[in-house]
């Protein structure tokens, strides 16, 4: 019977500090407490009595320390207050878990709408928010492709989108002053990990693309969507070692051989093309149209000359 009221009562006052510490977690959460505050909110909690001692305070406070807490001394600098600063309930990602994110959301961009992207853009918000580490919060944040993008803007030109209609934007093209330039909204989507806005340019009359975090505002709406958006630029190629590499949904396989395969892709333009058949280097050789050959081999004509045989 001894024993037992021995360890009945060691079981009260474990379960006591426990509770205390987690009531002063509770409170310095709340803000940073001097002695005489954090006396007050314990009586407030009905967890201690005016006998509650400075030396009771620093046992709850290392009972949590040792659970994980952070908390700063009671200093004349801080006024004599006890401050929270770091608990163990927070998000810790490791820089592994950070980039295998990264490699997923990567390949989930090529063909993810505006709605989508704003979708993991918030996520990734949500995500940084609940953890402390600045450097490692910065990377969670830096994964979105929408990251230095304006999202009210983001927005008109998606409903400009779903309209094809036909904007004045003012536009900030690198090394170049601020212009305006009337363009017909054909999408928006990520290249290369960053948005931009397909279009119809009608300052240059042909079809181009333009990073939306370059596109300064909409000046005004035509509300004008019978602007022919103009074709697709339409390649056949032959591609060697075609293991080595993965089609986009617009390359169509028109034969397969043992040793290669004829493809047919359809592209937005002829920047985007020429970049598309340079990224197979030598396994590409391109069939037809004859126009879009000799642009190529005008564009492999200008690269030997700046980097040489």
């Amino acid at each position: 019977m001894e024993n037992y009221i021995k360890v009945h009562e060691e079981s009260k006052q474990v379960s006591l500090t426990g509770a205390r510490a987690l009531a002063l977690m509770a409170g310095l959460y709340e803000g940073p407490k001097s002695f005489e505050e954090i006396k007050q909110f314990m009586r407030d909690c009905g967890l201690t009595t005016k006998d509650y001692s400075i030396d009771t305070i620093r046992m709850d406070i290392n009972t949590l320390k040792k659970s994980g807490f952070e908390i700063s001394k009671a200093t004349k600098r801080n006024n004599h207050k006890y401050t929270l600063i770091s608990h163990p309930f927070v998000f810790k990602p490791t820089e592994e878990e950070i980039n295998a994110v990264k490699t997923v959301y990567k390949k989930v961009a090529r063909k993810a709408t505006p709605e989508v992207l704003y979708l993991y853009h918030k996520f990734f918000q949500h995500i940084a928010d609940k953890m402390q580490d600045g450097e490692l919060k910065e990377q969670v944040l830096g994964i979105s492709s929408l990251k230095s993008v304006d999202i009210d803007l983001l927005k008109e030109l998606v409903q400009n989108e779903k309209k094809h209609n036909k904007i004045r934007i003012a536009y900030k093209a690198p090394g170049k002053e601020e212009e305006e330039i009337d363009i017909t909204v054909e999408k928006v989507a990520v290249r290369n990990g960053k948005l931009y806005v397909y279009c119809y340019n009608h300052n240059l009359g042909e079809k181009s693309f333009l990073n939306v975090t370059r596109i300064r505002s909409i000046i005004c709406n035509m509300f004008d969507s019978s602007t022919p958006l103009g074709e697709d630029v339409v390649v056949k190629f032959k591609l060697t070692n075609p293991k080595e590499y993965e089609l986009d949904d617009n390359e169509i396989i028109d034969e397969e051989h043992p040793d290669y395969i004829i493809v047919t892709g359809k592209y937005f333009n002829d920047f985007i093309a020429v970049q598309r058949m340079l990224s197979f280097s030598r396994d590409c050789t391109v069939l037809e149209p004859d126009e879009f050959k000799r642009k190529i081999f005008e564009k492999l004509k200008g690269m030997r000359s700046v980097y040489g045989k």
